[in-house]
């Protein structure tokens, strides 16, 4: 069993989305991230576009990544139903930069789930040979 490293080769291109729901109203939190790190154990080497020109979801694979760290948040979008009044996105977003998860818990909203994604090309390393594997799109 190999253990295998996944990163992002370019800044500001790894991201959390965190998915948050109240009353049936879902809103989506990117933050985005200079620099992710992510390991598995797997017999063979991962089997992925190291090119990554549509993103790669870390969560939803065939591997079981663990995220190690994400470094140096750098950006915050959120994305709300358009129906939603911009005076309850403001309201929600000045509960997170409040108390971050505790101000939108304590307003009954559900961090129902969360994904970590990259964007653009990926470096692969097999962590007990040091061999990386990179995307030619550098």
């Amino acid at each position: 069993m190999a253990n295998w490293i996944i990163t992002n080769l370019h800044k500001k291109s790894a991201v959390e989305r965190q998915y948050w729901i109240k009353d049936g109203v879902v809103v989506t939190k990117d933050e985005g991230f200079r620099w992710g790190i992510w390991t598995c154990e797997s017999d063979q080497q991962p089997d992925i576009d190291l090119d990554n020109p549509d993103g790669y979801n870390l969560m939803s694979t065939d591997y079981d990544w663990e995220m190690q760290e994400m470094i140096d948040g750098s950006w915050v979008d959120w994305n709300f139903p358009d129906s939603m009044p911009e005076e309850e996105q403001e309201r929600i977003q000045a509960l997170w930069d409040e108390d971050c998860f505790e101000g939108l818990e304590g307003d009954d909203w559900i961090n129902d789930e969360t994904e970590h994604w990259i964007y653009g090309p990926i470096q692969l390393t097999n962590e007990d040979t040091g061999e990386e594997f990179k995307g030619e799109n550098q």
